[in-house]
């Protein structure tokens, strides 16, 4: 969870909609820790036998047993999982169409392969090598009843099949329609199909969702998975994983076992191998994540719809720093999207403020006066205060402060009731398309009123089916523009500590997604 922001709770909470798990879109400032309890749950409506079980330490160099720490109760549920090692488990037990790699890149998973003609209709060919942890094999109608499941549940993880634009998904949430008229066929065992209500190139680098992990249907109490791992036992506050002979990539897999292990806000992390979000992060290291925060301007305020204003107040504010302590490091950032998705440099153009404001009819006689919005946050009230110092530097602009309750804001910003106001998005995949449809003028959440008929062009040339370096190109071109013209102020970006053990390898600090799958590990000599 973020130190100085909202928990990653919803994927559309700037349009006041459900709250969904771990996808945040415009997020605003602070969530606070909560206390963690101090035992493992049950495990839902599933349960697995007590065995009696030695915990190897890695400083023992054990190279078949790895230790992961989480503060939550565990579950088997995708839909009950509150935090990322919850999710962690549910990743190394079940596996969906594609998967992350090491470095956050999307990749064949249950499906081997997949085309489509228009980025609406597509073709899903699932491998014949993909088995449950019974010898059973993975087929396509286990996918259509999971889906369906999920639509008929009362997750709010649900919404994210309306998001992924799967036809008739919004209906069916809305109980207008039946589960079974929702986007998703199994053709037969092994090809599922799925249709979509808008053209979406990046729908493969959507799949990875949590949310769309199959379920094994059985009245059966014992744990059925397909992932590379599968649930052996639980004792006290372990729970138990062993490597799945059935599953299709099991030569891959180094460690024979992994144990999620419930610990305590105080307890050590030498003692374990992976520890992602430690209250201790002295040892961690640091992950960038999927996340930008920044200011955004009301373009329906006469003088901030002029990039040569917008520009002037960015210049500005150009040379600030912030040191923040906690859990998240906070790095400043002058460009929009992430640091994995950019694909131009910064550079500070030296054009004087004075000049840009004068281009705009605005000087000490007649001064730009507009109103700073943020959330009432110790943290955001610091930085709002230094934005509003460094612009009173000049006698050409007057800025008041409005610090708002976190909901208040959003629903002023909702309603574009505003002038300049602190957000952020965190992305649920990992395309650039998913910040920049931000400003696309007839994207629902384009909350900015931003429209530039160029950016338009080339978002929509985007969605076409193209190779994929051109598609690049063309978010390249639509990210220099943004940069050009200020459509935002950006603030900084985060990143999320991880303890991994010493002797640990098969990760990739640059990896964004948070998604650290236990198969990828191995331990190294020293």
């Amino acid at each position: 969870m973020h130190i100085i922001d909202f928990p990653r709770s919803a994927f559309r909470l700037l349009q006041l909609k459900s709250a969904v798990l771990f996808f945040c879109v415009f997020a605003l400032s602070a969530c606070d820790e909560k206390q963690n309890d101090a035992v493992v749950s049950s495990l839902s409506t599933q349960t697995v036998q007590p065995q009696s079980m030695s915990l190897p330490t890695p400083s023992q160099n054990n190279r078949h047993l790895l230790i992961r720490g989480g503060y939550k109760d565990f579950v088997f549920n995708p839909a009950q999982a509150e935090d990322v090692t919850q999710v962690a488990l549910l990743r190394d037990v079940l596996e969906g169409l594609v998967i992350y790699d090491p470095q956050g890149k999307v990749i064949p998973a249950v499906a081997e392969s997949w085309q489509t003609k228009d980025n609406k209709t597509w073709t899903f060919r699932l491998r014949q090598e993909a088995k449950w942890s019974n010898g059973e094999p993975v087929t396509a109608q286990q996918f259509v009843a999971s889906w369906q499941a999920l639509a008929t549940s009362t997750s709010p993880l649900k919404s994210y099949l309306a998001y992924m634009n799967l036809a008739n998904a919004d209906a069916v949430l809305k109980g207008e329609l039946p589960a079974d008229r929702l986007g998703i066929v199994a053709e037969n065992d092994r090809t599922l199909l799925l249709s979509l209500d808008k053209v979406t190139p990046y729908l493969p680098q959507m799949l990875a969702h949590i949310s769309l992990l199959p379920q094994y249907s059985s009245e059966q109490k014992e744990i059925i998975t397909n992932g590379a791992y599968y649930v052996t036992g639980q004792k006290n506050n372990v729970i138990h994983l062993e490597k799945n002979p059935h599953y299709w990539a099991q030569e891959k897999v180094s460690f024979q076992q992994v144990d999620y292990q419930k610990m305590t806000t105080q307890q050590a992390l030498g003692d374990l191998d992976v520890v992602i979000n430690p209250t201790q992060t002295e040892q961690a290291q640091y992950f960038p994540q999927l996340c930008t925060y920044f200011y955004t301007f009301n373009m329906k305020h006469p003088k901030l719809a002029q990039s040569s204003v917008r520009k002037a107040l960015s210049i500005m504010a150009s040379s600030r720093h912030v040191n923040l302590s906690g859990k998240n490091v906070i790095y400043l950032s002058d460009n929009f999207l992430p640091i994995s998705m950019q694909t131009i440099e910064s550079h500070w153009e030296q054009t004087p403020m004075e000049q840009l404001l004068i281009q705009s009819d605005i000087n000490e006689k007649s001064p730009l006066k507009v109103t700073l919005s943020y959330d009432q946050t110790e943290f955001q009230h610091q930085m709002a205060q230094s934005l509003m110092r460094m612009w009173a530097q000049s006698d050409m602009i007057r800025v008041s402060g409005e610090a708002l309750p976190k909901q208040q804001l959003l629903e002023k910003m909702a309603k574009g009731d505003f002038q300049i106001a602190r957000a952020g998005w965190c992305a649920d995949y990992h395309d650039p398309s998913a910040f920049l449809s931000l400003f696309y003028s007839h994207s629902p959440d384009n909350i900015s009123g931003y429209h530039n008929e160029e950016v338009d062009r080339l978002f929509e040339q985007s969605l076409q089916r193209i190779p994929s370096s051109e598609r690049t190109a063309l978010y390249s071109r639509i990210e220099q523009i943004l940069q050009q013209e200020n459509v935002v102020l950006p603030l900084y970006q985060t990143t999320i500590p991880i303890y991994l053990h010493p002797t640990l390898n098969g990760y990739d600090l640059s990896n964004p997604t948070e998604v650290i799958y236990s198969k990828d590990l191995f331990r190294r000599n020293f």
